[in-house]
């Protein structure tokens, strides 16, 4: 890729930061309705179940989920929508939903070359996603549903990007300038999507850390030491603790590592046994 390709690229990524105009693929209708339900109080399980009944896909990871280890302790085998939805609850009913539009988004037509890559990036989104989870129950007192979905969403500026890449399909041969422009641009831009779908600012600023870190008004833990700690915990070639002010907040130490894997491969078994 010459430079000037590189400049005429990162000059697009630019304008359409400051125009507002990043955007993905809106979620799947099945996604739309289960959140425009789950924003009316008096949504109930059957209510979800009939909505879930639609999309066979999605319905059907909601049953696998139920009956996973993970929400299945007993081995209690069930087989309505209804009863699952009882199960899991209505969090992660929702978190599930989004991760099946996230995986989607993921397989986009279009994207054949970067197949591998796009495969990768949606099974790491997953790991991160479940550790996320874990970290949040075991260590704060933070929503872990929220923790997965900051999780899940931390790259999803790299989608973006990768989007992209169709319209200057010799940067495909260059790994250096595209790790190049993800660490620049991936943040920036997935702070913009994120906004767009209307999550919490809470979630949006795990896509800034350094933001975040310097405007820390007190102690207590956020979900972007989650997400920083997650993220370290899963780059380390052994489960052990970083010292610093993430891990700090949390309260993180090395003895808690052993039971955070084992509750983590139990979390990512389960997804596993959905997406499959």
């Amino acid at each position: 890729m010459s430079e000037r390709e590189y400049f005429e690229f990162v000059k697009s990524l630019a304008s359409e930061l400051n125009s507002h105009e990043i955007k993905l693929t809106s979620f799947p209708d099945i996604v739309l309705r289960i959140r425009i339900a789950l924003d009316d109080p008096e949504t109930t399980s059957e209510n979800l179940a009939t909505i879930l009944s639609v999309d066979p896909v999605l319905a059907s990871r909601i049953l696998v989920l139920a009956n996973s280890t993970y929400y299945n302790a007993a081995g209690i085998r069930i087989e309505s929508l209804n009863a699952a939805v009882g199960r899991i609850g209505f969090s992660t009913v929702r978190t599930t939903a989004i991760s099946y539009a996230v995986e989607l988004l993921h397989a986009s037509e279009g994207l054949g070359d970067l197949k591998s890559e796009l495969r990768q990036a949606w099974s790491a989104a997953l790991r991160r996603a479940a550790m996320c989870e874990v970290m949040a129950r075991y260590c704060s007192k933070l929503n872990g549903d929220s923790a997965f979905i900051a999780g899940l969403l931390n790259q999803i500026g790299v989608l973006y990007l990768f989007t992209k890449y169709k319209e200057y399909p010799t940067l495909l041969k260059d790994p250096g300038k595209r790790h190049s422009l993800i660490d620049e641009w991936a943040a920036p831009i997935g702070e913009n999507i994120v906004a767009d779908w209307d999550f919490s600012d809470e979630v949006q600023a795990t896509l800034n850390p350094e933001e975040d870190e310097s405007a820390r008004p007190d102690s207590e833990p956020n979900l972007v030491d989650v997400v920083t700690a997650a993220k370290a915990s899963l780059d380390a070639t052994t489960p052990v603790v970083h010292d610093t002010p993430a891990t700090k907040r949390l309260k993180l130490t090395d003895a808690m590592m052993p039971e955070i894997m084992e509750l983590f491969q139990m979390r990512l078994d389960s997804l596993a046994s959905a997406v499959r």
